[in-house]
């Protein structure tokens, strides 16, 4: 067990403030299964029932919503240590979105059935997959608040500013702050050069590096 979970060293079974029961652990090592995701392959397609919960272990998961016209709408972005659906330890109901890999990802998947069981046995699981429910509901009122915004700078620095990791680099593409703002590529890019000339951005090949 020990060797399985340094293989993962942000898996959120190791996390130390919310830590699981071993035995929790272990059974979720035994029943989980590591995937390889091409870019652009779909883990989740929209308005099916999962039957895994996933965790990212490397890459960026997007959901995506496809409208009556087949246009497509990024709701959110998970990356290292994000676990995604929610909503599949409380419900059956199909998933409303598409889960989408960005690049090559690697995912972790763990059985619905064995969740569901450990939830009533570890407070402890049931606390951190609350902690992500709400990060999760942050993260939507954020993206109301960006949709509002009047200015297309206020819209675009509010977006660098939520997707920024530790490192204070965004790695959303353009075309992504593009879905996330309703703004067009050519404002955004318009408007990334506009920051960078005020030396509020520097744009490399690894993202955008957030300086403001």
């Amino acid at each position: 067990m020990k060797h399985s979970l340094e293989q993962c060293q942000n898996c959120f079974l190791l996390n130390r403030t919310l830590k699981l029961k071993d035995s929790t652990a272990i059974a979720l090592l035994k029943v989980k299964s590591v995937h390889n995701v091409n870019p652009s392959g779909c883990v989740i397609s929209q308005g099916c029932l999962p039957m895994s919960m996933y965790c990212v272990a490397e890459g960026k998961i997007n959901t995506i919503e496809r409208d009556m016209e087949g246009r497509e709408h990024l709701v959110s972005s998970f990356t290292a240590n994000h676990m995604f659906p929610l909503t599949v330890a409380l419900s059956d109901a199909p998933t409303s979105y598409e889960y989408i890999s960005e690049g090559r990802s690697k995912v972790c998947s763990f059985p619905v059935k064995t969740m569901r069981e450990l939830l009533s046995d570890d407070p402890n699981l049931s606390l951190l997959l609350l902690q992500s429910a709400l990060q999760r509901g942050m993260d939507s009122y954020e993206r109301i608040v960006i949709l509002q915004s009047k200015s297309a700078e206020e819209k675009i620095t509010r977006t660098l500013e939520q997707f920024k990791d530790e490192d204070g680099m965004c790695r959303l593409s353009r075309k992504e702050i593009s879905i996330w703002t309703n703004l067009t590529i050519e404002t955004v890019i318009r408007t990334l050069t506009s920051l960078e000339k005020k030396r509020r951005v520097r744009k490399s090949p690894q993202g955008i590096e957030v300086m403001i």
